[in-house]
C-alpha cells in the first residue's frame, strides 16, 4: 500500500458512499476489505494486503488478545466492497456507526493498510500525539 502515503480528505455522500483518494483507486480496484481498528477508525485492506494480513496475525494475534478474542473482533466485522466506476465505495452501516463516520472523513495511508476516520476524531487523534511525536524527531534523524 506505500503508493498510497499521506492522508486525503473524503466526504461521505447520501448513501453512505466515498470516492477512493486516486493513489488509492489502482491500490483498490479489485476490492475492499473493510474492518473496525482501534480507536474508532476503520480499516481498509486490499485484498493482497487482506490475505497477508490474515496469515500475519493467525500465527501471532496482537498481544493483549486472545487468539479466539481477536477473531470475533476483527474478522466479525469485516465487510468486502467493490469501488464502482467512479472509484466510489459503500462504508457499509454499521462501520460507519462504529466509526462515527457521518459526513466528512480522513483517508490516511499507512505502510500495510489505508485507514478511513472521522474527520475530527482524526484530527483529535493528531492534536493528542502530535506532541508526543516532535519529541521523537531527535531521535529520527
Amino acid at each position: 500500500m506505500s503508493g498510497a502515503l499521506g492522508s486525503f480528505p473524503v466526504k461521505l455522500d447520501e448513501k453512505g458512499r466515498i470516492i477512493l483518494p486516486s493513489r488509492a483507486r489502482n491500490l483498490l480496484a479489485d476490492g475492499v476489505y473493510f474492518s473496525t481498528g482501534p480507536d474508532q477508525c476503520l480499516f481498509m485492506f486490499s485484498p493482497d494486503q487482506f490475505a497477508r494480513f490474515c496469515k500475519r496475525y493467525r500465527k501471532k494475534p496482537p498481544a493483549g488478545m486472545t487468539p479466539r478474542a481477536f477473531d470475533r473482533v476483527f474478522f466479525g466485522s469485516v465487510k468486502n466492497q467493490t469501488p464502482d466506476k467512479q472509484g466510489r465505495v459503500t462504508i457499509p452501516p454499521e462501520l460507519r456507526k462504529y466509526a462515527s463516520l457521518e459526513r466528512e472523513a480522513v483517508v490516511v495511508g499507512l505502510e500495510k493498510r489505508l485507514e478511513l476516520w472521522d474527520a475530527g476524531h482524526w484530527q483529535a487523534y493528531l492534536d493528542t500525539h502530535q506532541e508526543q511525536y516532535a519529541s521523537l524527531q531527535d531521535g529520527l534523524r
